[in-house]
C-alpha cells in the first residue's frame, strides 16, 4: 500500500499522514522534511536561496526516489508538488492519492499564523494573503481534483474522525 496525501499548504498534510502511518502501522514520509535533512537546510532557505524553478526540480527529482520504493507507506507532499513536471501524473501511476480538500477562509486562518515559515507567502499583508490564496487555489485545485480519492475537511471534523474516513475510503477504493 502505497498512499500519498496532496493538497494546498496548511491542509494538515503531513500531520495527517503521520497519524494516519501510525494508525495503519507503516512508514510515513514528508518530502519537504526529506529535502530539508538531504541539503542540511530548511525548505524556506532552500527555496530562497536556489529559487523556485531550482527547487521545484529537486523536489521532483526526490519525489521520483521515494515512489520507486517498494514498501508501503504514506507520502506527504508540498502544496506544490502535484502541479510541476507531471508529478500529478507519477503520483497517481505509483500511488493512491488523496486530496485534502479544504475552503480557502481555513486556509487563510491557518496559514496566517505561520506565514513565517512559508516561502510563497511570508511577505504578504493579510489581505495580500487571501487573495493570493483564492487565486492560487484556481491554479492548483486541477491537480488536485486529479487524486482518487477527496477527503473534504472543516472545523466540526476532527483528525481522528478525518484519519477513520481516509482509512474508510482506502478500503471501499479498492
Amino acid at each position: 500500500m502505497k498512499i500519498t496525501l496532496i493538497g494546498y499548504m496548511g491542509s494538515g498534510k503531513s500531520s495527517l499522514g503521520a497519524m494516519l502511518a501510525k494508525k495503519l502501522n507503516i512508514i510515513f514520509y514528508d518530502l519537504d522534511s526529506i529535502i530539508s535533512k538531504t541539503y542540511g537546510i530548511s525548505i524556506f532557505s532552500l527555496f530562497k536561496r536556489k529559487g523556485e524553478f531550482s527547487f521545484r526540480k529537486i523536489e521532483h527529482l526526490m519525489l521520483k526516489k521515494i515512489l520507486k520504493k517498494k514498501h508501503s507507506y504514506i507520502l506527504s507532499v508540498g502544496g506544490g508538488t502535484p502541479c510541476f513536471y507531471k508529478n500529478i501524473y507519477l503520483l497517481n501511476k505509483y500511488s493512491k492519492t488523496i486530496y485534502i480538500k479544504i475552503d480557502a477562509y481555513t486556509l487563510f486562518n491557518r496559514l496566517i499564523l505561520e506565514k513565517e515559515k512559508r516561502p510563497l507567502i511570508f511577505n504578504f499583508s493579510k489581505k495580500e494573503l487571501y487573495r493570493f490564496i483564492m487565486k492560487h487555489l484556481l491554479k492548483r485545485v486541477p491537480f488536485y481534483e486529479q487524486a482518487s480519492i477527496k477527503i473534504e475537511i472543516d472545523k466540526k471534523k476532527s483528525k481522528t474522525n478525518v484519519i477513520k474516513e481516509i482509512i474508510k475510503s482506502i478500503y471501499s477504493d479498492t
